[in-house]
C-alpha cells in the first residue's frame, strides 16, 4: 500500500511539473475580488504608494497581464498609451490557456507602413492601410523543440500567396505609444509579388 501511494505521488507530481519553465505570459484575466462601487487601480510601479495612472471597472474581464513582477503580486497591464501594475491579489487567471499552444484570437500590427493581421482557428485577416483586406487560411503550426511556448511558428495560406509568422513571448513596442506588447511578430509574405517582410507586436483578443 505504501509503495502504491509513493508511486501515485511521484506522479501527480510529474504531471504538476510537466509544464514547469513554460512562459505563462501574456495570459487573461478577470478582476476579483473588488467592490461594486470600486475600481482597481493601475499604477506607475510595482507598490501602492506609486502614482495612479489608470484604473479597471470591478467587473473588467480579458484583461491582458503581460508579465510579472519577481514575486508574483503585481501584474503589468497595458491601456490605450500606456501600461502599468495592478495588484495580482484581484485578478483571477481564466482557465484553459494551454502555453503549449499559440493562443487565439490573437490580434497583430506594425507601422510603417501601418498594417493588421488576426489571427483565430479558422482563418487570419491582413489588412495594409489603403489596401484591400486579404483572408488566409491557418494550415500548420509548432513551436521549436525545447523552446517551451517561447515562440510559435504559424503558416497560412491565401489566394495565389502565403504568410509565414514567428510569434515570441517577448515584450514589444510599437514604437508610436507607451503601450507594452507581451508578443513580437515577424511576418513573411511570399507569392506572385515576391516577398515582403513585415514586424510588429501582438496582443490577446
Amino acid at each position: 500500500m505504501l509503495k502504491y501511494l509513493l508511486i501515485l505521488a511521484i506522479s501527480v507530481l510529474n504531471a504538476n511539473s510537466a509544464f514547469a519553465g513554460w512562459v505563462d505570459y501574456p495570459a487573461l484575466y478577470d478582476v476579483t475580488g473588488v467592490a461594486a462601487d470600486d475600481v482597481l487601480n493601475v499604477r506607475e510601479g510595482q507598490s501602492a504608494s506609486t502614482p495612479i495612472i489608470n484604473t479597471l471597472a470591478p467587473n473588467q474581464r480579458g484583461v491582458e497581464v503581460v508579465d510579472v513582477s519577481d514575486d508574483e503580486r503585481w501584474g503589468l497591464v497595458s491601456f490605450p498609451e500606456g501600461s502599468g501594475w495592478v495588484s495580482m491579489r484581484y485578478m483571477a487567471r481564466q482557465p484553459g490557456q494551454d502555453p503549449r499552444y499559440l493562443p487565439k484570437p490573437l490580434g497583430c500590427g506594425g507601422t510603417e507602413p501601418f498594417w493588421g493581421l488576426s489571427i483565430d482557428n479558422q482563418t487570419a485577416q491582413f489588412d495594409m492601410m489603403g489596401g484591400n483586406s486579404r483572408t488566409f487560411t491557418p494550415i500548420w503550426e509548432d513551436i521549436p523543440t525545447g523552446m517551451q511556448a517561447v515562440s510559435y511558428a504559424v503558416k497560412m495560406q491565401g489566394n495565389g500567396e502565403d504568410i509565414t509568422a514567428i510569434i515570441s513571448r517577448n515584450q514589444c513596442s510599437d514604437g508610436m505609444s507607451e503601450s507594452i506588447y507581451g508578443f513580437r511578430i515577424d511576418v513573411i509574405f511570399s507569392g506572385q509579388s515576391g516577398n515582403q517582410y513585415y514586424t510588429g507586436c501582438c496582443s490577446l483578443n
